[in-house]
Formats: structure tokens, C-alpha cells, sequence
């Protein structure tokens, strides 16, 4: 991905904001107005009158009656904010309950004038910037028996019970007199003066209302929010998928590769996490490989993880966090064990992209780019990195390669940053690879001797021009190649193209002579003059996995797009399934006409009749084509 420029406000800036806000609901906790709700009339979908609980920079989305482990459903709705963002009193009443659970950590009920009740779940048991557990004190006067007012400061956020190790938020719930629990959702819209469907003001105990999507010749099978935003990758291999998570600088959630059991796609639930910051701290891990491999040191299930700084800068990487890949035996998806890594060099960022294969030879190749690796070692190492990991214990790099250095001369005024290499696809085979330079094209190397590489052929360079050659994907059986063109500047200027890029499909039959025969974009990724340019979200595409004929994509704002190439000459789309709008936790992610809520798909993969759709924003969808099938066991697509 290239990095998309938005205003993200300073952590300095941030930190003043939050300490402000603390001083002020500590002047709200002293007094004020009463604030005494009627009672909601159970007959009228109406909204119940709360002060947002969360007094700070937040996100949060429907997951009101999503399954939870044990045979639980989600009571309420996660509120994710850094942690010690003050809680306020969401309406006046008497606390009720004080106390510390298993699962639910350190906790307040309050019920209100009305008889309704109010649960703030997860708040900080630790000491501030530790995760000690040892910080359980409260605020002043939060007793059992204390009268609050609307906007009293209760406590802070954090990550007590269960929620260890996932992202701070606030779990809040909302439950009537009787004590069923209502969905908090719309309620909370409201508070922010945010008009609410009526569904969601409706719902009760079970509901599991999801937020508005898109679907043609598709069916929502199920969907996790595993919660804290910034989902990337996703590959499932038989019951588990695999959910990546990306990060940049002062937005690194660290939260690793997330596992979670599909078992029942109708029921999808997280079992845990591994990479993450308690291994391999200020890494994003964004992509990642998972699959059978059966050499002399390894015989099952094998997992490489691609880990990136959030902190690309020089300062960053001159830091001593590890960068490059991580293998793991994840016979036991549960508690994967860390094999060993591969560290991608001094000064570099570290793995963008991985791609393994099985050679005849009995080689496990492992294929990755490290981007600016030439620029930054000083022209030693290249972009490209070949591996030898037949003993996953004892990874071994074969060569490096650039094709700044390496490969055929680039002509024209180019920038020497904008021609790095991005991602990169090995054949099955393992005998040739396709590497995509981001404006130098996407280069085909012949790797008989994965220790020498050799230039072949390349598509789509442009002289001068804007290439953006993000990733591409190789079908063996039909011999296509499926180029796409990533771009996060949609309106044309002095160095970029209209529109937010396009699909590029090639017939290489001839690997040396591969000949552009299609194109493919969505109707609010080019201004066509059917629709017009879209402006409200961001809608290039990402990655593409191939079944059978099918190319299914994401394309950000766009979705899931599902194209037949039958005819590769006649792209045709067959189906397409586009999440709801959703905010990432930090509004880092800004549209041109300056909405922050819309669709984030980073990843696809297919397995049997089903395609699993990551969303940045709102994490994991589970869809199936409509009167059409999929073949099981796609490539893994790059990142």
C-alpha cells in the first residue's frame, strides 16, 4: 500500500486534548443541570436520551448480538479509545454495582431514575503507561450508593477482563427495567446527534441488527468485528482465517496476526493472536502466508508472517525493533510456535509482501519485498529478497535483486522512490516470479536458480507516466496475468492520472512477448461518465485472488468485486458485496470530499463456496456467490 496522506492530529496535540477533557468532566462531576431522562415508551421507536460515554477520540461499530465464546452473545457495544479516555456518566442515577469480573474486568452499573440500567465494562486496572494490572484506583466518590449526573467522570478506559491484549475500548451496555439488554447502538448515534435507523433503536437481546451494505448475486453469510480497526490480510486455510493488521507512525495497534475459528462461517469467533507486540513490538504485520508444507525439517502447517515498521522514517528504522519475516508451526492455530525469522537488514523497514512455494528440488522458496531496501543500504541490498526455508528453523536468503540495479534501464524524469518493488507472486513452481515495481511495471524473473535470478520481460512501464503497479496475481491454467494499478490520488494533475486506477489483464502465454488484452475498473473508481468519479470514500483496488475463471478483488470503498474472465477479452462482473460505511478508530483514513465512514476492503480469499472479505474498519464479512461456484485453494494474494 502506499502511504495516503491525511491530517492525523499529533499524539502532543492529543494528549493535551485528553487532559483537558479530564479536567473537565472532573468540573462536571462537582455539579451541574440534573439530567433526568423520561422513561422511553416501549412502543415507540424512539431514541433514549444519553451523554456519549467515551469523552475523547472514539470509534465504534454494530456488533450487538455477535456471538462470543461460551455460546454468549454481545450485549452491548464496544467503544474503542486509547486507554485512560475518561468514561462519563451516560444519564443521572445512583451507582449500583462496583466490582471486578473474570471476563468483564473492572466494571459500573448505575441504574437510572427510571429503573433503566447502564454497564461500563473493561475500565483501567492499570497503572498509566503500564499494562501492569496493579492500577485499579478510582475516581473520587464512584462508591456503591453514589448519586452521578449525566457527564459525571466515572473512570477511564482500558483493557481489564477479557479484554487483555485486544485494543482499549469501553463495553457498554443498556438494558431495561426487567433487565433485558437493548442495543446501544443507535442510541449512542443519537447522542451524537447522528440520525439512527429504526432497526437499530429496536433491537433487543439477540437482534445482532448489521449496518447498511451493498450486495449483488451475493449473501452475508456472517461477520467479526475483532475490534481496534486497521484489519489487513486475510487468509483461511480449512477452519481458520487469518486476519492481518496494518499500522503507521503513532498508529501502530500492534495486535499481530488475529485467529480466528470459522468452523461455523455463520458464526465466526476470535481464539487469539500471534506476532503481535508482545513478540515484535512497533510492527505492523500486514500480510502473511498460511499453508502445508512438507520438507525434511517440516511436515504440516507452516505460517510466514510479513512484519513492516509503523515507523518507516529514518529515525524509525534506525531503531532496534526486529523487521522482516516470522515462521511459524501453526499445527496448534491456537498457540502458534514461533519457528524462527529473517531479519530483512539494518536500516530497512522490513517485509511488505510474502509468497512461498514448493519447488520440485525439494526448496521451500519464500519470496519478499522489502521497499527502498536498495535506497536504504546504500544500493547492498535489493528490494527483492529469494529465501531458502526448507528448514523453517534456519531460513536462509539465496539472493537479492532490484531492478533499479539489476534489471532493464529505466528511462525518464523518474523519481527513484516511486519505482521500488511493492509486491511479489512465485509461481507455483517456484520457477518464476512476478515482481511489481510501483511506476516501473511488473517484472517476470526466471528463477531455475533461485540464487541468480534473471530478468525476462516486464508489462505495463510507462515512460513518465503513472504506473502504480501495486500488486498482480499469475493464473497458470489459463496463462493470465492479473496487474492492478493501486492509486490514492483520483483527480488528475502535474503527476497523476484521473481516476483511482484501473485492473490490468495480460495474456503471457509468451512469458518473453505478454500482450495487455483488458481492462477493468468499477464504475466509481474512473470517471466514466455513468456515475462520475466517486469522492466520498477511497476506491482503488487492492488485491485479487483467482477461482477458476473468476477474479474476485477488493477495491476498497468499492468492496468485493467478483469478475468472470472467461472471455479475459470481456471482463464481466458477476457479483459484488460492499461493507457498510465505517470509521477507523483514529480518522486517519479521510475521502477526498472529506468523509471520514466509508468501506475499507484490504483482502480476499475463497475457500470451498465462500469468500472471506477483510475490512480495515470493520473487520471480518463472510459471503457467498449467488448461483455460481468457486474453486477451493486460491493463490495467496500479496499485500
Amino acid at each position: 500500500m502506499k502511504g495516503y496522506e491525511s491530517e492525523v492530529v499529533s499524539w502532543g496535540h492529543r494528549l493535551k486534548a485528553l487532559l483537558a477533557v479530564v479536567m473537565i468532566a472532573a468540573m462536571l462531576s462537582t455539579g451541574g443541570a440534573q439530567f433526568t431522562p423520561p422513561p422511553p415508551d416501549d412502543n415507540v421507536l424512539e431514541a433514549y436520551p444519553l451523554v456519549f460515554p467515551v469523552a475523547g477520540e472514539h470509534s465504534y461499530v454494530d456488533t450487538f448480538g455477535a456471538p462470543r465464546s461460551g455460546g454468549r452473545t454481545h450485549q452491548g457495544t464496544d467503544i474503542f479509545a486509547d486507554k485512560l479516555t475518561p468514561v462519563v456518566a451516560a444519564t443521572g442515577g445512583t451507582i449500583v454495582r462496583v466490582t471486578i469480573g473474570d471476563l468483564s474486568g473492572r466494571y459500573i452499573v448505575i441504574q437510572h431514575e427510571d429503573g433503566w440500567l447502564s454497564y461500563y465494562l473493561h475500565l483501567n486496572n492499570d497503572t498509566p503507561g503500564t499494562d501492569d494490572g496493579l492500577g485499579a484506583a478510582m475516581v473520587d466518590g464512584i462508591v456503591v450508593g453514589a448519586v452521578v449526573e449525566a457527564g459525571d467522570l466515572l473512570d477511564f478506559v482500558g483493557d481489564s477482563g477479557n479484554a487483555e491484549g485486544t485494543p482499549a475500548h469501553l463495553h457498554f451496555e443498556l438494558h431495561r427495567p426487567d433487565g433485558t439488554a437493548v442495543n446501544p447502538y443507535g442510541h449512542l448515534l443519537e447522542a451524537q446527534g447522528i440520525d439512527a435507523p429504526a432497526a437499530t433503536l429496536a433491537g433487543v437481546s439477540g437482534a445482532g441488527w448489521i449496518p447498511e451494505y451493498e450486495e449483488i448475486n451475493t449473501s452475508l453469510v456472517g461477520r467479526l468485528d475483532p475490534g481496534g480497526g486497521f484489519t489487513a490480510d486475510v487468509v483461511v486455510r480449512g477452519t481458520t482465517a487469518f486476519l492481518g493488521t496494518w499500522g503507521r507512525p503513532g498508529l501502530c495497534p500492534g495486535t499481530g496476526v488475529r485467529v480466528v475459528d470459522v468452523t461455523d462461517p455463520a458464526n465466526p469467533e476470535s481464539i487469539g493472536a500471534f506476532a503481535d507486540r508482545s513478540e515484535f513490538p512497533g510492527t505492523s504485520a500486514e500480510t502473511l502466508w498460511v499453508g502445508p508444507v512438507n520438507t525434511a525439517s517440516l511436515s504440516g502447517d507452516l505460517a510466514v508472517v510479513a512484519l513492516r515498521l509503523c515507523n518507516n522514517d529514518e529515525p524509525g528504522r534506525a531503531r532496534d525493533n526486529f523487521r522482516g519475516l516470522a515462521f511459524y508451526d501453526v499445527a496448534d492455530v491456537a498457540a502458534p510456535t514461533l519457528l524462527s525469522t529473517w531479519d530483512s537488514g539494518d536500516g530497512t523497514q522490513g517485509s511488505n509482501s510474502v509468497s512461498i512455494a514448493q519447488r520440485g528440488d525439494g526448496v521451500l522458496l519464500v519470496a519478499t519485498t522489502v521497499r527502498q531496501s536498495l535506497l536504504h543500504t546504500d544500493r547492498e541490498l535489493g528490494d527483492t529478497r529469494f529465501i531458502d526455508a526448507t528448514d523453517p528453523t534456519a531460513p536462509v536468503e539465496l539472493a537479492d535483486w532490484d531492478n533499479r540495479r539489476d534489471g532493464r534501464p529505466v528511462v525518464g524524469g523518474y523519481d527513484e522512490e516511486e519505482i521500488h518493488a511493492h509486491s511479489v507472486s512465485l509461481s507455483s513452481g517456484g520457477l518464476t516470479a512476478w515482481v511489481s515495481h510501483w511506476d516501473a511495471g511488473t517484472v517476470l524473473l526466471d528463477l531455475e536458480d533461485p540464487a541468480r535470478p534473471k530478468f525476462v520481460s516486464a508489462v505495463g512501464f510507462i515512460p513518465d507516466g503513472e504506473g502504480n503497479r501495486h500488486s498482480s496475481v499469475f493464473d497458470e491454467t489459463s496463462a493470465l496475468l492479473i496487474v492492478n494499478e493501486e492509486d490514492f490520488y483520483p483527480t488528475e494533475d502535474d503527476a497523476h492520472t484521473e481516476g483511482w486506477g484501473t485492473q490490468h489483464i495480460y495474456d503471457v502465454s509468451d512469458p518473453r512477448n505478454p500482450v495487455e488484452i483488458a481492462g477493468f475498473a468499477t464504475q466509481r473508481s474512473s470517471d466514466d461518465g455513468a456515475g462520475g468519479l466517486g469522492l466520498d470514500g477511497i476506491y482503488s483496488i487492492h488485491d485479487t485472488v483467482m477461482s477458476g475463471s473468476v477474479a474476485i478483488s477488493s477495491w476498497y470503498s468499492d468492496g468485493v468485486r467478483i469478475v468472470d474472465l472467461s472471455d479475459p477479452t470481456q471482463p464481466t462482473e458477476v457479483g459484488s458485496f460492499v461493507p457498510p460505511r465505517s470509521r477507523d478508530p483514529v480518522g486517519y483514513w479521510v475521502a477526498p470530499n472529506g468523509a471520514t465512514a466509508f468501506p475499507m476492503v484490504w483482502g480476499v480469499d475463497v475457500q470451498d463456496d465462500l469468500i472471506y472479505v477483510s475490512d480495515m474498519n470493520s473487520g471480518l464479512w463472510i459471503i457467498r456467490l449467488d448461483d455460481a461456484s468457486t474453486e477451493d485453494e486460491p493463490g495467496p494474494s500479496p499485500g
